[in-house]
């Protein structure tokens, strides 16, 4: 998959993945600085996002108005994923009052390379590129959204509705699969 990073195109590291395909398993780091699995079938619906810095004007907006927006959506877990170190992020989620939703650290970088969201040169080396996954509670890709231009914001009105179409879909559960190698890179 390629991006943008400030118009010039960069070519993402890791595996692509497909909407109805099951959500890969990646290890990321709490802030509490255990470590824990997201993607997978889960008891609840799962929206992870991935945000390449919260440093940044655009990523710190993203991750204030998806904890809005979330706030009254039941059975959802929203994980904001990103690189930044552990300290920065506590601070920032104590500061800007994150409550709705867990801001976690992709440390080893496992998450951004199973999810194919790995910066892998430019000024962002490293980082995530800034997307979105809805991932249902069967451990089923719902919704993506890989932004074309890092500095742009996600369709967040879209996104939104992905969770919701999953919430009302009474087929939600019961897809029959297995997930092999979950924690293979």
């Amino acid at each position: 998959m390629q991006i943008t990073v400030h118009g010039t195109p960069i070519t993402l590291d890791g595996k692509e993945l497909i909407i109805g395909r099951e959500a890969p398993a990646a290890r990321i780091t709490k802030l509490d600085g255990t470590q824990n699995v997201i993607g997978m079938i889960a008891p609840n619906s799962q929206l992870i996002i991935a945000i390449p810095s919260l440093k940044t004007e655009v990523c710190s907006l993203g991750a204030k108005k998806f904890n809005e927006l979330v706030k009254s959506l039941k059975k959802l877990d929203t994980i904001m994923v990103t690189t930044d170190d552990v300290e920065s992020v506590k601070e920032f989620v104590q500061n800007e009052s994150i409550d709705n939703a867990e801001v976690v650290v992709d440390t080893n970088r496992q998450f951004a390379k199973k999810f194919g969201l790995l910066i892998p040169e430019g000024r962002l080396k490293d980082r995530l590129a800034r997307a979105v996954f809805v991932i249902d509670r069967e451990g089923l890709i719902a919704y993506k959204e890989i932004v074309p231009e890092v500095i742009d914001e996600v369709d967040y009105d879209s996104c939104i509705a992905a969770i919701e179409k999953i919430a009302n879909d009474s087929k939600a559960a019961g897809h029959g699969h297995s997930h092999e190698n979950w924690m293979g890179v």
